[in-house]
């Protein structure tokens, strides 16, 4: 229960549209990432539910504790997720968004965010090259950086890495977790500073010493 009944707070937020080249579903599809820098008064747990709503088009996106990523240390705590999307892979539409973010109290913040349709727009042949050998992970694509995004057994992210020079080497990343030297997984997000968007691909799952090359995954209709 909520102590003090005092509203969360919304101190920042980020979104950027991104293309997700799903690689288990085989699919290319646009999404939006919407993060919040988040605080309660009665402490970061009593955050409950994030909500993105569109009136005008009467949409709605729920995200709740189970369901967001959360990353940053404890003076900067950011909670959302990479993969708002509309069902069949649509473009979210055009418009005004209420960002909502309540507590266990009931108690909200909000703030507005607009999206334009041309937001959209991200060339599909832009999606990276992502090769794996039991040395490294290499990429090869027009992006103006790339990051390696590890998640655990339970799909939770973990921590990221930068890639130097497009690529990685595999026990590099075992160097930070010992039992990635069972397996991990990861994606790759692509960065393209000029339409501030992304390419996020994946996920790869890496069992060191076996290896695994991947293309571009089909594009969907």
């Amino acid at each position: 229960m909520a102590c003090s009944g005092k509203p969360p707070e919304i101190q920042r937020v980020f979104w950027q549209i991104n293309l997700i080249d799903d690689r288990e579903q085989n699919l290319v599809y646009p999404a939006l990432s919407l993060f919040l820098q988040a605080d309660d008064p009665d402490g970061f747990e009593d955050l409950e539910e994030i909500y993105l709503i569109n009136d005008e088009e009467e949409l709605f996106w729920r995200l709740d504790s189970t369901s967001w990523q959360k990353s940053g240390s404890e003076d900067e705590i950011w909670i959302g997720s990479n993969s708002i999307s509309m069902p069949g892979g649509s473009p979210l539409p055009g418009g005004e968004y209420r960002v909502m973010l309540l507590d266990v109290g009931g108690d909200a913040a909000e703030q507005t965010i607009f999206l334009k349709d041309s937001d959209f727009k991200i060339e599909r042949g832009l999606i990276p090259e992502i090769t794996i050998d039991e040395e490294e992970i290499r990429v090869s694509g027009r992006a103006d950086s790339y990051t390696l995004w590890v998640y655990g057994k339970d799909r939770q992210y973990q921590r990221s890495f930068a890639l130097d020079q497009d690529r990685i080497g595999i026990q590099e990343i075992i160097a930070v977790n010992p039992a990635y030297n069972e397996s991990f997984s990861f994606r790759v997000y692509s960065s393209f500073k000029e339409t501030k968007s992304g390419i996020i691909s994946g996920p790869y799952t890496v069992s060191p010493g076996g290896s695994r090359s991947s293309g571009p995954a089909q594009v969907s209709e």
